[in-house]
């Protein structure tokens, strides 16, 4: 209950109440609040009341509204420079995480002319294709697809769950990713990505094509990166 003997506002009171509560860990990210009537009866003030105290939340990033499904305690993002050339794990280790990865996939493959002309092959080469699923902090956040040419195959040999693909790519073969030319776009999940990423299918989620390029701008590989844009704040 709210005590409306003291000057503080009560939407003021309440927002205060629900941010100790999030801070506390009694309500969690991603956890679902009660309707507004229902807080307001919990709290003994009114539904105008619930509603200022909530709209300022969601002003400050801890609350988010969802489109006929409530009202839910925001998740943490993680920020990502994508004017940084850095590894995803040298990247999560600057934010403090834990990375880590799994791999989905690890063959020989062709790809389409649209991936060839990319890697500036000719039509039907065989390329080397890995895909992996990157996570922080146990959390899945990315599916990286990426293909190579024939003289990486080196890599389907490598151990890659848990370790940085620039990282073997530099002590392998002493290639130093240099820099990268992407593009940022919409796309829905797919009922396996959806499965991977936690997340329903169709939801939005953001798809950063890239060409990665190393020593004397060779170009290393070609992929995407599919991201759950909900736990990631992009820099560009």
């Amino acid at each position: 209950m709210l005590d409306e003997t003291i000057a503080t506002p009560l939407y003021e009171q309440l927002k205060e109440k629900l941010k100790n509560e999030i801070a506390e860990g009694r309500l969690k990210p991603g956890e679902k609040l009660l309707p507004e009537v229902e807080l307001a009866q919990k709290y003994e003030v009114s539904v105008i009341t619930v509603r200022r105290a909530t709209n300022e939340l969601r002003n400050e990033g801890l609350l988010e509204k969802r489109q006929g499904k409530g009202t839910f305690v925001a998740m943490a993002k993680y920020p990502k420079d994508l004017n940084q050339i850095l590894s995803f794990t040298e990247a999560s280790k600057l934010i403090g995480a834990v990375p880590s990865a799994k791999v989905l996939a690890s063959e020989l493959m062709i790809p389409g002319n649209d991936i060839l002309e990319q890697l500036e092959l000719p039509p039907g080469s065989q390329t080397v294709y890995i895909s992996r699923l990157r996570l922080l902090d146990n959390n899945p956040m990315v599916i990286e697809n990426n293909y190579f040419s024939i003289q990486y195959s080196f890599l389907l040999e490598e151990n890659l769950n848990d370790h940085s693909l620039f990282q073997i790519l530099k002590e392998k073969r002493g290639i130093q990713i240099s820099k990268s030319k992407r593009t940022i776009e919409i796309c829905r999940a797919t009922m396996q990505e959806a499965s991977y990423l936690q997340v329903s299918k169709n939801s939005p989620l953001l798809l950063v094509h890239g060409v990665v390029y190393g020593n004397n701008d060779k170009i290393v590989y070609v992929g995407n990166q599919i991201i759950n844009g909900e736990k990631y704040k992009l820099h560009v």
